[in-house]
């Protein structure tokens, strides 16, 4: 059940961040033609980061698919872009969120998942 909801999760996230973010690479800001060129890459990498902030929208942004995969998310250049978005303080809260879970090791459950779907889904009416 997980792996479902995990992938609804992340479809209605990934959504909601390109409808936020639009078509311009956060990283090298150039424009991404609506496709398969626009990723949504995180600062603190999906594979390392915990639960919380692979689906944190303050952790996320677009980017083209050189800068996220060719590059590897090119995290220098996307840490500098944060600081200069939202501030320093606003970095450093999302690395204290990785390092309380690197402490706790987070399990999510299904109604964690179910939880975060509806915010998402939220998130994405109040775009419109």
């Amino acid at each position: 059940m997980k792996s479902k909801l995990q992938k609804q999760l992340w479809k209605l996230c990934s959504e909601y961040i390109k409808k936020r973010d639009g078509n311009q690479c956060f990283i090298c800001e150039k424009e991404i033609k609506v496709g398969k060129a626009r990723h949504v890459g995180h600062l603190i990498p999906s594979k390392t980061c915990g639960f919380n902030l692979r689906f944190d929208e303050n952790n996320l942004a677009v980017c083209c698919y050189y800068c996220n995969i060719n590059l590897g998310g090119f995290g220098a250049m996307y840490y500098r872009k944060l600081v200069k978005k939202h501030g320093q303080e606003f970095v450093d809260n999302l690395f204290r969120k990785y390092e309380e879970h690197l402490l706790n090791k987070e399990k999510w459950k299904d109604q964690d998942y179910i939880n975060k779907i509806e915010y998402y889904k939220e998130k994405l009416k109040n775009l419109h």
